[in-house]
């Protein structure tokens, strides 16, 4: 009786082991196929940032930089792939926003060299064509980015991805991405503070060149208003010893500047007196000083008015500072730099055309009182060396023949 009910058993057991040897073969059968898959089907990407024509990963502000995706691909199986490639660069800056970073242009090299394209994006579409002949795709293509970063970030994670497809299918066959850590800083170039200082630059600039032009044109006229006061004298008392005061007067004449100006003028009156000899000279100095003194008030109005504007344009740094956090509703480093960065900018520009035209003010101020001191002490002299030769009494004369 147990041969009957154990032929069952064992026939049951042996058609199990022969349904799992079966199956173990196409197990087998797939998970090579799985491996062939990964083994031939390859996708490789390689990023690279450079400026200037050098590789780097430190930018410039302001400064174009090339970033250049250099992806492979290489899939035996099949003739035709597309590929997308994304750029990325995270918290701290955003690619697709212009107040970050700006893409100037964008280059394609399908084999044949870079190719302008009429797209600006930062996610652009690759085609694959197995050459004739072939079945297979396997080649490499570049793409390449000129972007203006208008932002400062530091150790940024700079992400670029790429996904391989097969058309029609839009399920992605294969994936690669490399990643660049840079950093973007501003340099303190002219060009470079002019351009982070933002609008308050342009008054900034305005005043300083307007400070700049009179402090040089009144150090061209006090350079050619300066004489040696002592040496001219000289010629004068000599003139005056020897032919009188209308030989002085023609001294004068052939001196520049405002110290024989006001002794012409003291001269022209030696007939009427000593008294209007005084006379005249005191007018002649009030008129030859203002026009030394010509500008200043300029001058002076730049050494007050810039801090101001510099001022200024700190509150309005601070102002888009502010703006930006609440609109990012974060604080972070790359999202308040521009703000700060105008607010300081302005303050120091605004100080150092202070200092400056406050400098240039004080030295030409000096220059004008020796010019002055020197009118003076002349003047003195000249009066003194009338009394000595008795032409002070040209008035005493006249107001005896009159009675």
């Amino acid at each position: 009786m147990r041969g009957p009910r154990i032929a069952p058993v064992v026939a049951t057991v042996l058609w199990l082991v022969g349904l799992a040897g079966a199956q173990a073969p196409e197990r087998a059968g797939e998970t090579a196929g799985t491996a062939a898959t990964e083994d031939t089907t390859k996708v490789k990407l390689a990023l690279t940032l450079s400026q200037e024509g050098r590789a780097t990963n430190t930018l410039l502000k302001d400064h174009e930089a090339e970033v250049i995706v250099s992806l492979r691909v290489n899939m035996p199986a099949v003739r035709r792939a597309n590929a997308q490639v994304v750029l990325d660069i995270g918290e701290q800056l955003n690619i697709e926003s212009e107040e970050d970073a700006v893409i100037k242009a964008l280059y394609i090299d399908n084999g044949t060299g870079f190719a302008l394209q009429p797209t600006t994006t930062s996610r652009p579409r690759l085609g694959f064509q197995a050459p004739e002949g072939q079945t297979g795709v396997s080649g490499t293509q570049k793409v390449k980015w000129i972007i203006l970063f208008k932002n400062i970030a530091a150790k940024a994670p700079f992400n670029a991805t790429a996904a391989v497809m097969v058309p029609p299918d839009p399920q992605i066959v294969g994936r690669a991405s490399d990643q660049v850590i840079f950093n973007v800083f501003s340099s303190l170039t002219v060009q470079q503070l002019w351009r982070d200082g933002g609008i308050f630059m342009w008054p900034l600039g305005f005043a300083f060149v307007i400070g700049i032009a009179f402090a040089l044109e009144r150090l061209w006229t006090l350079t050619f208003a300066k004489i040696n006061a002592v040496t001219f004298f000289e010629r004068i008392a000599g003139a005056v010893k020897e032919r009188g005061p209308d030989k002085a007067v023609e001294v004068c004449d052939k001196t520049r500047g405002p110290v024989a100006a006001v002794i012409r003028e003291g001269l022209l009156r030696v007939h009427q007196g000593i008294d209007h000899v005084e006379k005249a000279i005191e007018s002649a100095g009030a008129v030859e000083g203002s026009f030394l003194q010509r500008g200043l008030v300029v001058l002076a109005s730049v050494t007050t008015v810039a801090p101001l504007i510099g001022f200024l344009g700190t509150v309005w740094g601070m102002v888009i500072a502010f703006k930006a956090i609440a609109e990012a509703g974060d604080v972070r480093p790359s999202i308040v730099a521009n703000g700060i960065s105008q607010a300081l900018i302005t303050t120091v520009t605004g100080l150092i055309i202070a200092i400056i035209a406050q400098s240039m003010l004080n030295f030409i101020i000096s220059r004008i009182n020796r010019i002055i001191i020197d009118m003076e002490e002349t003047s003195t002299r000249l009066v003194d060396l009338l009394i000595e030769q008795g032409l002070d009494k040209a008035s005493n004369e006249r107001s005896g023949v009159a009675a």
